[in-house]
């Protein structure tokens, strides 16, 4: 047998089957795993963002079904729902009395029958009856008692960008308030500028809107409370400012509430904050059955996303509640005419460092032309502002 020749080593035998089997290397490893994770650093982004398009498109669904049913109430009784103090509830004949508190009851209850809740609206009045209120969990007009008709959780009432937990035993919250104008009011103002009146003074329809239901907000988006309780780490989304001087029914400046703003959007200026709230819910939007500004309305003077909610006193009564949401760069509305609309944050809102003028000296009777920009202009049914400053 001939040596091997040294020039010419012999190959080393493949094994059965004629196959070269080789692991990967630890480089070779590493890299595709560098590949892999730069793959998923750039679709995360995408696939995020497309969830918020889908999530922002039902959010603006939900806003399009409620204003549809804002004028199917419309067509049923001519008015718009009063945005407290319906008389319809008072004048049930079992509500008359004194303490029942018809006059809590927001403008959603009123649109339950509009969209395919009849059944949860008859509730309501029995609930009264026995005591209940916009604010309580359980229902005390049953044997056993259970839970009310404000602790129903209503996809319609709730935008899925606003991921805030609600505790079991809290009455059910809503992210869609409605338009009460472009002035400083208490909940229970007999004035008004919006689209929402208190049912007390008059009623709202289609025939006040002199300038036009195209241009005039119905509807918009608030996020839900949640309080950290230290102006500090409050945002200002879901926050109330409070202790501030914002002069209802005076010459207010919007500027007093803008300078509670503070780093990264919080509240951190503020003199104060709404730090509790219990299972009643004392945070913007907490109860979709309540009336008061805080949790179903709102006003059109400060910029989407970047204007503060502010208060004095009783943040309840006189939380002056701007629109925000956790879409970026804006919010969702619904119009008079039943359209949607996405607002940027960074509409026109007039000078907010001017001040109401001296006369009226009340300043919920001032009429003409709003003094907030374009915001404040689509807020008012009656400023007389030209439509094409409103485009």
């Amino acid at each position: 047998m001939s040596s091997p020749n040294p020039l010419y080593p012999s190959r080393p035998s493949s094994p059965p089957g004629g196959l070269n089997r080789r692991g990967f290397t630890l480089v070779e490893l590493l890299v595709v795993i560098a590949i892999i994770g730069v793959m998923v650093g750039l679709l995360l982004p995408a696939v995020q963002a497309a969830r918020e398009a889908a999530r922002r498109m039902t959010c603006s669904n939900n806003l399009k079904q409620l204003s549809l049913a804002v004028h199917n109430h419309h067509d049923t009784y001519k008015m718009f729902p009063p945005s407290m103090s319906d008389r319809r509830w008072q004048q049930r004949s079992a509500m008359t009395a004194a303490g029942f508190r018809w006059d809590r009851l927001s403008y959603l209850t009123q649109l339950l029958p509009f969209i395919e809740q009849q059944s949860l609206y008859e509730q309501i009045e029995p609930f009264m009856i026995a005591g209940g209120v916009p604010w309580a969990f359980m229902d005390n007009s049953t044997t056993p008692a259970r839970p009310g008709p404000f602790a129903q959780r209503l996809a319609a009432f709730r935008c899925p960008s606003d991921t805030v937990q609600i505790a079991p035993d809290d009455v059910s919250p809503t992210n869609y308030h409605c338009n009460r104008g472009d002035i400083h009011l208490n909940s229970n103002d007999h004035e008004w500028r919006g689209a929402f009146a208190n049912g007390l003074r008059g009623q709202m329809d289609f025939g006040k809107i002199k300038d036009g239901s195209a241009h005039t907000v119905m509807l918009g988006e608030v996020v839900i409370g949640r309080q950290t309780g230290v102006p500090a780490q409050q945002r200002i989304k879901g926050g109330v400012a409070t202790g501030v001087n914002i002069m209802i029914g005076g010459p207010f400046s919007p500027a007093v509430c803008m300078a509670v703003r503070g780093p990264d959007n919080t509240l951190a200026n503020a003199p104060n904050v709404q730090q509790t709230w219990g299972n009643g819910g004392w945070g913007a939007g907490r109860r979709w059955g309540d009336s008061l500004n805080l949790f179903t309305g709102f006003f059109t003077i400060y910029p989407p996303n970047i204007g503060p909610t502010c208060a004095g006193g009783n943040a309840e009564w006189e939380a002056q509640v701007a629109v925000n949401s956790e879409h970026p760069g804006g919010v969702n509305v619904a119009m008079c005419d039943g359209s949607v609309r996405f607002i940027s944050e960074s509409i026109d809102t007039g000078n907010l460092a001017a001040s109401m003028p001296a006369t009226p000296a009340n300043s919920r009777q001032y009429s003409g032309r709003s003094l907030w920009g374009v915001w404040g202009a689509m807020g008012s049914v009656s400023g007389g502002e030209p439509p094409t400053a409103l485009e």
